[in-house]
């Protein structure tokens, strides 16, 4: 397969998760989300509105992201050094959840799915740097 067509479908699918989760997390309490996607935030905060409100800011960030990653897709040819920067970014977000700063976690679930963004930019990045 072509690394120009992966790094394209990479891209493609993570704006989309990107900017879905951005703009779920801004229409919090707009009442424009179907209750099931209120409920996952609610979980996510555990009822507490000022952590609901650091999901939201977040939200605005992944909404950011996901239109520049979209924008990566036909400017792809400018696309390398975006791309390093979001496998470092995939990392840190990785790495916090691995020295998660509230102590031990139950599971490697958490760390492991935050994990597998970083690996494939990685991976793709490096098959982009042979090719």
């Amino acid at each position: 397969m072509d690394t120009k067509f992966i790094a394209k479908l990479l891209y493609t699918l993570f704006g989309l998760l990107f900017l879905l989760s951005g703009l779920t997390a801004v229409a919090a309490r707009s009442g424009h989300l179907p209750t099931a996607a209120m409920n996952v935030l609610h979980d996510v905060s555990h009822g507490n509105g000022n952590t609901l409100h650091i999901v939201q800011e977040l939200g605005s960030v992944l909404i950011f992201v996901g239109l520049i990653t979209f924008w990566f897709i036909s400017h792809y040819e400018q696309s390398m050094f975006f791309h390093w920067a979001m496998t470092i970014f995939l990392g840190a977000f990785a790495l916090v959840h691995w020295y998660d700063i509230r102590g031990n976690w139950d599971s490697a679930k958490g760390p492991l799915i935050t994990t597998i963004p970083f690996a494939l930019f990685l991976v793709v990045g490096i098959l982009r740097r042979k090719g």
